[in-house]
């Protein structure tokens, strides 16, 4: 089906030219530049997740594996999970509960009581030092094809162990994982302390930024995908100081998720419907005089008590275009909340490999 299709073309997904637009039918949404193809977006929906989850013990991460286990694996019954640990033998320095043998137990402890062995599986591997813990993550996700990969925001180091190009303030593992222009989307958590996350039947809220690109489009489905019923959803576009009325630029933005909650309430599609019970909005906010972009997103992500903020990149393209993984507006918003952030990662397929691949795939025989 579309689902196993996508599976198993996203590592290998050929970048596509400018103007080659994958486009949502109209009778979802209007045909504009910066959708993205509606079995494409059912296929990211409901295919079996993979996730890959990276531990050291640190409250951060093992704050992730929580979020993991308790949260994502509970909601959605089709997820895998590979909990990821790199050691290294040298380091007989680190507290009892980081070290190898001992994390392997609690993390197996966690994830037994929380579900079936056939839904998770524990990798510990050596550091290698010519790649590093960031180099074996990104071969991780490579090998594994995964669509998530579950981090927290620093490590054992703390904020000591930086990268220069996110300003010292991104940890090197997470900054290599971006930088290396993967394609699984990155799910970030700053919080250390698991009883504040939005697990079991405490409420999710999703602050996502959107402007008229199919990395956002991405970032939507994304929260869509790890949002549970009940969640909110605030797909938020962020207007400028000038902007007294509407411009064109933003009455499309509107129509383009208008249009998509629109189809979460038509039992016709069979997949949008299902996300019914999520709580979605869209929201216009007014930039403040001397607010940025990002200052404008988080302090509506602060106003409705988001634990996530949502943005999306292409990252492959970017970085095979000398450019950073993620855009600067997108990487203020996700340094400056406090709380967890998710970079959704998008990249192009042609419209060759998409009927190839996908569209096929999804055409009953």
């Amino acid at each position: 089906d579309a689902a196993y299709a996508l599976d198993e073309i996203a590592p290998r997904l050929t970048m596509g030219a400018a103007g080659d637009n994958l486009i949502l039918p109209d009778r979802i949404i209007p045909d504009r530049a910066g959708w993205i193809d509606v079995p494409i977006c059912e296929a990211i929906l409901t295919k079996d997740a993979r996730i890959l989850c990276t531990v050291d013990g640190s409250d951060n991460s093992m704050t992730a594996l929580n979020f993991v286990a308790e949260g994502l694996m509970q909601k959605d019954r089709s997820t895998f999970v590979e909990v990821f640990h790199i050691y290294d033998t040298s380091k007989t320095y680190l507290p009892v509960h980081c070290q190898k043998v001992a994390l392997r137990s609690t993390c197996e402890a966690i994830m037994t009581s929380s579900v079936s062995s056939k839904r998770y599986h524990l990798t510990w591997a050596s550091k290698v030092d010519k790649s590093g813990p960031g180099g074996q993550i990104c071969d991780a996700i490579r090998e594994l094809s995964v669509d998530y990969v579950c981090m927290g925001f620093f490590g054992l180091k703390g904020r000591k162990s930086a990268h220069d190009v996110f300003g010292g303030l991104l940890s090197t593992n997470v900054a290599k994982v971006l930088n290396m222009g993967n394609s699984c989307s990155l799910i970030c958590i700053k919080d250390e302390d698991a009883g504040v996350l939005p697990i079991k039947q405490k409420k999710a809220v999703f602050v996502v930024s959107v402007s008229l690109n199919k990395t956002s489009t991405k970032a939507f489905l994304d929260a869509l995908r790890l949002s549970k019923p009940g969640d909110e959803i605030h797909v938020v576009y962020i207007k400028s100081f000038m902007e007294f009325e509407d411009s064109d630029y933003t009455a499309q933005v509107r129509e383009k998720y208008e249009g998509f909650f629109n189809s979460f309430k038509d039992e016709q599609q069979q997949v949008f419907s299902k996300f019914h019970d999520r709580s979605v909005q869209f929201v216009l906010v007014n930039k403040q005089r001397r607010e940025s972009t990002p200052q404008s997103v988080v302090r509506f992500a602060d106003e409705v008590n988001a634990d996530f903020v949502v943005v999306g990149a292409n990252a492959a393209d970017r970085v095979a275009r000398g450019k950073k993984p993620v855009g600067s507006v997108s990487l203020q918003i996700c340094m400056l909340f406090e709380r967890n952030f998710i970079v959704a990662n998008w990249i192009d397929v042609i419209p060759r490999v998409y009927d190839r691949h996908v569209r096929s795939a999804a055409t009953p025989l």
